[in-house]
């Protein structure tokens, strides 16, 4: 466990998922109810459902990218990973293993996150690595440019259309979209998209 999600005791205590079709694009007002005890929750939100998305989705190819490594960043880590310890994930270069294996990229901030799940996913992130990493390539690419917000996303992000974080895709031998996912995500929708990649 990094140190960041450590010491974040205000956490979060259960994630819940669910794929809503939408019938067609437009603006959408959701509630989501929840029980506690013998109590009843609410949290309301509105989405905005578009036609078509740029952003890669399943099946599709996605954009050919080099993702930050070791030794683009000369050896430090800290310059392109803000978990405390740094990870291990940034030996490979996203470009040089699509398509000749399995590989799993993860856009996170650990220390920089607007949602505070970044830290959390690649802990996630790095558990699978354990579990699968003799069969699939698993990255972590970070966010801003020079770990800080007032200067934009990296490229690998800008060329996936991402404007949020954090991101997972999954991606099969053939180079092609498994799986995505965005947000708050936890372990079984995780390894649910990294299977996906291995069929």
């Amino acid at each position: 466990m990094s140190r960041g999600t450590a010491a974040d005791t205000a956490g979060i205590e259960a994630i819940y998922a669910a794929q809503v079709p939408f019938s067609k694009p437009g603006r959408y007002a959701v509630l989501s109810v929840t029980k506690v005890g013998s109590r009843l929750l609410g949290g309301a939100t509105e989405l905005t459902v578009r036609a078509s998305s740029p952003i890669p989705d399943v099946a599709d190819a996605p954009p050919s990218v080099d993702t930050d490594t070791e030794a683009s960043a000369a050896g430090d880590l800290a310059s392109i990973d803000t978990r405390v310890p740094t990870d291990d994930m940034h030996k490979e270069n996203f470009r040089d293993v699509l398509g000749k294996r399995p590989v799993a990229l993860l856009f996170a901030t650990p220390a920089l996150c607007q949602s505070r799940v970044c830290g959390p996913v690649t802990d996630i992130e790095l558990q699978l690595e354990s579990d699968y990493g003799d069969r699939m390539t698993f990255i972590h690419q970070e966010v801003y440019v020079g770990n800080d917000l007032k200067k934009g996303l990296r490229p690998p992000l800008r060329a996936f259309h991402l404007e949020t974080e954090p991101w997972l895709f999954t991606f099969n031998k053939q180079g092609r979209v498994a799986a995505r996912l965005e947000g708050s995500f936890g372990v079984n929708a995780f390894r649910q998209a990294v299977e996906a990649a291995l069929r």
